[in-house]
Order: structure tokens, then C-alpha cells, then sequence
């Protein structure tokens, strides 16, 4: 229920009290660099997720990256399927020596972690089969929030590629950020499986507007059957807007990508598939660009939600 966001909301801002309570006791920073925080560009942040596996989600997301990146903006992708990670093996990069969990533990910085990506994107590494990583602990969270707030790098676009289903983690990634976009095929169990993902985001974390991508699809046609039908039960069950964003047609291509470990994007540009890509990308930054919030600072991780909370406190 709504309950349980609060309380690691509650949790989350004790945990900011303490640290901002110990760091007082130093120097406070020169009016200079309080400015250059000030001043910090706003980057669009968009967390990628499913209700099940094998929808396309990756693929998704590091071809939105490569496009975002071909357009001259500073892309951050984010593999946030902390325990079963796989972007860097999709982008063809070699294995990480080291990952999120390094910054998690302490040991390393987001710059000693981050990896450069294909058309000059930057990659944040995830783990993969680490059980101990499935569920971040609220001190986790809270690091992994105050690094990335205060991270010194500068991105247009940060992209959050989400385990799939309801779990704890995905839960505190796709509220971390400014939008929620859904993937899903034609397939009834994804179509099932992403109403009920939106259904527990809506009556248990009050998220009200998500977008929709369909993956896997002949045409456009089947995609906005696909849209559709979400469309009318959430109409009918749930108070929320599903902005329909774009379609990836089925394309042998996207398998022979994998199998090449580069994105179709890269290695097929002026392909079918590719073209879709593109048309995704412009259509979410119409969507970013018309409902903006001008916050002056990086709208991401525990400064959302502590924002969220208070508006909540004093209303």
C-alpha cells in the first residue's frame, strides 16, 4: 500500500538528517561551488521497465542511448537490473572489473566505475548473479542516491534499464525518475503482465502516467490494438494516463544484433527497426519538453523523493 513508500521515504530522510547533521561540523562549501550546483543543467531521466522478461526491454534502452547520443546529447545509462545484469554484454563491452556494487560497498567512485559506451555514451555497470544485490537495503539506496545527485559529470539524458516485474528495486528506480516507460509485445501474458505493473505503481505508489512501447510487433496496427487494450481496462479499473510512445517492429536483425553484441542501431542504422529507434527518441523528448519541471537541479533519486514527501507532509 501507499504505507510502505512513506515509511522508506521516512527511513531515507532520517538517514539524509544524520549525514547532513555530521558534515556541519566541517567546512561549509565556498558560495562558488554552491552556485556550480545551482546552476547544474536538469537532465531528462526515463527508467525503461516491464511487468515480465523477454519483452526487449534492454534492446530498448541501448538503442534509445545510441540514438540520444547520434543527437549530440551527453547520455548516462544505468543498468539497474542490479543482480542479473547484461547491457554491457548487449553493447559488446568487455566484462567490468568493477560495477554499482563497488560505490555501494564504498570502495569506489561513480567515475572509477563508469565505462564508455559506444557513440561516446556512459555506462554505470551492474552485477550479474549476485542474490545479495536483488533488494538494496535503505542505506544502499541512500548512497547510490547521494552519489549520482551529486555526481560531478553532466548528462541531457540518464536512461534506467529496470529488471522486470514489481520488485522492490524496480519499484525504487521507476520512482526515482521523471518518467516510467513500459515495454511490452502483443504477447496476452506481457499484456497482462504490464497492467500489473502499472495497477501496483498507481494504488501502492500513486504513479498515475506511464508510457508505452510496443516491442515484437508486424505493424503499427497490432501495437495500438496493443494500447488499446491497456487503454480500456485502465480506464475502467485505474485513474491513470498511458501515453502510447512508439512501436518496434519484428526485425530478424534485432537477434543477429545480440548475437553480434551490438546494438542494431550501430550496426544497422539505416534499417526498418532503426528508423523506429529514432522515432521513439523523438517522441519521448516531445513528451519530456512539454511538461518540463524547472527545478534548477538534477531531478533524481532521495532530492525527488524528499520533495515528494514534504509536498505530502504539507498538504
Amino acid at each position: 500500500m501507499i504505507k510502505d513508500l512513506d515509511n522508506q521515504v521516512a527511513t531515507l530522510k532520517e538517514l539524509a538528517r544524520r549525514k547532513a547533521s555530521a558534515q556541519t561540523d566541517g567546512p561549509l562549501p565556498a558560495p562558488s561551488a554552491r552556485n556550480e550546483l545551482s546552476q547544474r543543467r536538469v537532465p531528462h531521466t526515463l527508467a525503461i521497465t516491464s511487468g515480465k522478461g523477454g519483452v526487449g526491454k534492454t534492446l530498448v534502452t541501448v538503442n534509445l542511448a545510441i540514438q540520444y547520443a547520434r543527437q549530440g546529447l551527453k547520455v548516462l545509462l544505468i543498468d539497474a537490473d542490479l543482480g542479473l545484469a547484461n547491457i554491457d554484454v548487449v553493447l559488446g563491452l568487455q566484462q567490468p572489473d568493477h560495477t554499482i556494487q563497488d560505490v555501494l560497498d564504498g570502495r569506489l567512485t561513480l567515475d572509477q566505475v563508469a565505462m564508455a559506451g559506444p557513440e561516446g555514451i556512459t555506462v554505470l555497470p551492474a552485477t550479474s548473479g549476485v542474490a545479495g544485490l536483488s533488494a538494496l537495503t535503505e542505506e544502499q539506496k541512500l548512497v547510490l542516491m547521494d552519489c549520482i545527485d551529486n555526481w560531478n559529470a553532466e548528462f541531457d539524458v540518464v536512461l534506467v534499464d529496470t529488471g522486470a516485474g514489481i520488485s522492490e528495486n524496480v519499484r525504487f528506480f521507476v520512482l526515482a525518475v521523471e518518467r516510467i516507460m513500459i515495454v511490452a509485445t502483443p504477447d496476452p501474458t506481457s499484456v497482462t503482465d504490464a497492467y500489473a505493473l502499472m495497477k501496483v505503481l498507481f494504488l501502492n505508489h500513486r504513479a498515475s502516467q506511464f508510457d508505452l512501447v510496443v516491442n515484437q510487433v508486424r505493424d503499427e496496427s497490432e501495437a495500438k490494438d496493443v494500447y488499446r487494450t491497456l487503454s480500456q481496462v485502465a480506464d475502467k479499473f485505474l485513474s491513470i494516463g498511458i501515453n502510447y510512445v512508439g512501436f518496434i517492429p519484428e526485425d530478424t536483425l534485432l537477434a543477429q544484433s545480440v548475437r553480434q553484441q551490438k546494438p542494431v542501431s550501430v550496426a544497422h542504422p539505416d534499417a526498418a527497426v532503426s528508423r523506429s529507434f529514432v522515432r521513439l527518441a523523438e517522441s519521448l523528448m516531445r513528451l519530456w519538453r512539454e511538461r518540463r519541471q524547472e527545478d534548477g537541479r538534477m531531478i533524481f533519486f532521495w532530492r525527488r523523493l524528499l520533495k515528494d514527501s514534504g509536498q505530502r507532509e504539507t498538504s
